[in-house]
């Protein structure tokens, strides 16, 4: 999608970060990070080298105190009105005196022309009579209710940082595009069929996923399957293609919240007197979660590549261990939003009875696959 340019922003550099044009520095920084998350060319399925590039070229003149105010100049100056080839612009000529006269009187108009004064007049205010009493109600502007979650989270109640914006939904039919982050939600359009125009019919938060059927090039709107039988519109800018699986992605990387650091215990949910130390000698960020007979996670603990820690405070008693790599740690989703790769130790590990625990361990400890479901239970 192409970033929206007006007169006061012909090269698009505040669309792209989904800024207004008097936005503060602090918001054009943050806007500019939650923008990179999604657009990094490492980000698998959001990733885009020219959208980064754009985002980059877009962040590095209003980021630039000089380089914005030359740029709102500019935009000022190509919004005044030019004069085409061959007119005859207003010009001043002082070497002219012009000759006296008087300024015209309202008595001196005709009798007609007051007559059409009153007329004019007294049909203006009847039509603002009967607009004011005969106006439609306005519409409303809720929430639009989801007809499936999966976009959500995989456990609300799961000890992570909440977001700040609405929970995204998922509308009807087969979604092949998702609603992109900016400082407003995404505004629903319907089209009142006795007017003939678009009116507003409520708001789509971020990352909510719906099925475009198609665009309409005269207005630059997105219609969109609402229900079975219901079509509304969004504006193009506002849109990005991609699944439900892509969108619920894009989802946990804006809110992967900060990177916890290296021996950073994620969950717990157990005590004892054992211990067990763990190293990660992968090339990549890992998560290392402690999980008993009952099937839940009794300890997760986050490990830089190269890093080590020791867990204490664990039961004395069998364990099976699971690991995740990835690239970047979401603590919303609960799972690395790029290239993740989950496991599991074939065999229970007591701990105290192993010495020293590798991630991942030598050949002669077997390892099964997990799911990126598996490994995100509780």
């Amino acid at each position: 999608m192409s970033s929206s340019r007006t007169l006061v922003d012909p090269a698009g550099h505040y669309a792209r970060l989904g800024v207004a044009p008097w936005a503060s520095p602090e918001e054009i920084v943050t806007a500019y990070r939650r923008q990179a998350r999604l657009v990094h060319p490492d980000v698998p399925g959001t990733g885009s080298a020219d959208a980064f590039m754009a985002l980059k070229q877009a962040y590095d003149v209003l980021n630039n105190p000089e380089l914005r105010t030359a740029y709102d100049r500019e935009a000022r100056r190509d919004a005044a009105p030019e004069i085409e080839p061959g007119e005859i612009g207003p010009a001043v000529f002082r070497d002219v005196a012009a000759p006296p006269t008087r300024h015209p009187r309202w008595r001196d108009l005709p009798i007609a022309v007051w007559v059409g004064m009153a007329v004019i007049l007294t049909i203006g205010l009847a039509e603002v009579a009967r607009h004011l009493i005969f106006a439609p109600a306005p519409p409303r502007r809720e929430q639009i209710p989801a007809t499936a979650r999966d976009v959500a989270p995989p456990d609300p109640k799961a000890p992570a940082t909440p977001p700040r914006d609405p929970l995204p939904v998922r509308l009807a039919g087969t979604p092949n595009f998702y609603v992109v982050p900016t400082a407003t939600p995404a505004m629903l359009w319907r089209m009142d069929e006795a007017s003939q125009k678009l009116v507003p019919w409520g708001q789509l938060p971020a990352f909510s996923a719906l099925q475009g059927v198609r665009f309409h090039k005269h207005n630059g709107m997105v219609e969109v399957r609402i229900t079975e039988t219901t079509n509304g519109f969004v504006e193009a800018v506002r849109l990005s293609p991609g699944d439900a699986s892509v969108a619920a992605r894009a989802w946990c990387t804006y809110n992967a919240g900060p990177t916890p650091g290296n021996g950073e215990v994620l969950t717990r949910a157990v005590s004892g007197a054992a211990r067990m130390e763990i190293g990660n000698r992968s090339g990549q960020p890992a998560v290392v979660k402690v999980r008993y007979a009952d099937g839940k996670v009794g300890v997760s603990v986050f490990l830089n590549p190269g890093g080590e820690t020791i867990l204490e405070g664990l039961p004395p008693e069998p364990a099976r261990i699971e690991f995740a790599t990835g690239e970047v740690w979401s603590r919303s989703c609960r799972a690395f939003t790029a290239g993740m790769r989950a496991q599991a130790l074939n065999e229970p590990v007591k701990a105290g009875a192993v010495e020293r625990l590798e991630i991942p361990p030598g050949i002669a400890m077997p390892l099964s696959d997990l799911t990126d479901q598996a490994f995100q239970r509780p």
